[in-house]
């Protein structure tokens, strides 16, 4: 079970904290241990809190009621990071703006269209949809967990971030988040758009940008760490954006990750040397407007003043099983 460290970020201690009460309200664990339960998981694992709350209320005095209360609120967990939580892995990532650029033989666009065998989303969708080092494990798995999904209600807790996911893509299944990027309450809407491209920050590349209708989500706004194909991007003022598909929802369509880079983070994000084509170059020499490309427009935006590049990604996604579900006794513990 993963741990909540002190040092971790107050969304993650939030995080936590909705999954474990959720949790213990849906094994009707008493109110006024519910009620403690938030403050012990503000710098402690779950298992952790199980174990010191059940010795400060009754060790001392009824030592197998303690025991009980920690096997509760291991059977909590378990419950709050498997069967309720439903989980969508990315099927494939797409950037459609900006579009990347390289002289070679010209200046090319290999946004879409390889050149001497390598594209940004081709490099992209192979290490979504296949396992080249044969670990067993697909070697990107971006995947988004509703805690739990509920799309009757105007908010959702997520958690989105990678996840490890096993070969092959035909029947994968998946951890539960390992690296959150994103977490926190998801608006819900069944009858508005909930993301699309911002007005006068994108260029009319085909494919176009899907926009994210309804009925659809939209994260909260954060910073997103990606791996684009190999390419170290990190991401502010980021949001997630679907459509439901289905009923229950089966898939996610039209997904809109966007996120603004400035052209200062991008100078100083130097491409792996092992990238062919763009490796050992800084990031803005290869989009448009950065200097030392070589396309002729610009796709540079600029936000309160800071000048830089929105970036724009679509995504499918399909819900998952879980590969890491805890099995328990009626008591708690663990199977031998």
């Amino acid at each position: 079970m993963r741990a909540v460290h002190p040092d971790t970020s107050d969304r993650f201690s939030t995080l936590w904290t909705k999954r474990a009460v959720a949790a213990l309200i849906r094994v009707n664990a008493a109110p006024a241990l519910v009620s403690e339960l938030p403050w012990e998981l503000e710098s402690q694992s779950l298992a952790a809190a199980a174990c010191k709350l059940a010795t400060m209320r009754v060790a001392n005095h009824r030592p197998a009621l303690s025991m009980m209360l920690v096997g509760a609120l291991l059977v909590a967990a378990s419950v709050a990071q498997g069967q309720n939580a439903a989980a969508f892995r990315f099927g494939d990532l797409d950037l459609r703006d900006p579009h990347v650029f390289v002289d070679v033989l010209g200046c090319r666009d290999v946004t879409d269209t390889a050149l001497l065998g390598f594209s940004v989303n081709g490099a992209l969708q192979a290490r979504i949809q296949t396992d080249t080092d044969a670990d067993g494990l697909l070697d990107l798995s971006y995947v988004v967990e509703f805690l739990p999904l509920d799309t009757a209600q105007p908010t959702n807790l997520i958690d989105f971030g990678t996840a490890d996911c096993s070969a092959p893509l035909s029947n994968t299944a998946c951890t539960e988040v390992l690296v959150s990027a994103l977490a926190g309450d998801a608006m819900l809407a069944s009858s508005a758009t909930c993301a699309a491209p911002l007005p006068g920050t994108t260029r009319p590349y085909a494919p176009a940008i899907a926009s994210a209708n309804a009925p659809c989500f939209v994260s909260p706004v954060g910073s997103v760490s990606l791996d684009l194909g190999g390419i170290p991007v990190t991401l502010q003022q980021a949001t997630l954006a679907a459509t439901f598909v289905g009923a229950p929802p089966a898939s996610l369509g039209n997904g809109l990750l966007r996120g603004f880079i400035s052209e200062a983070d991008a100078n100083a994000i130097i491409l792996p040397g092992s990238l062919p084509l763009i490796g050992g170059r800084p990031l803005s020499a290869v989009l448009p407007g950065g200097t030392g490309n070589c396309a002729a427009h610009s796709d540079k935006d600029v936000v309160s003043g800071v000048t830089g590049w929105w970036f724009y990604l679509n995504f499918p996604a399909t819900r998952v099983p879980r590969s890491d579900t805890v099995a328990v006794f009626a008591d708690g513990f663990e199977p031998d």
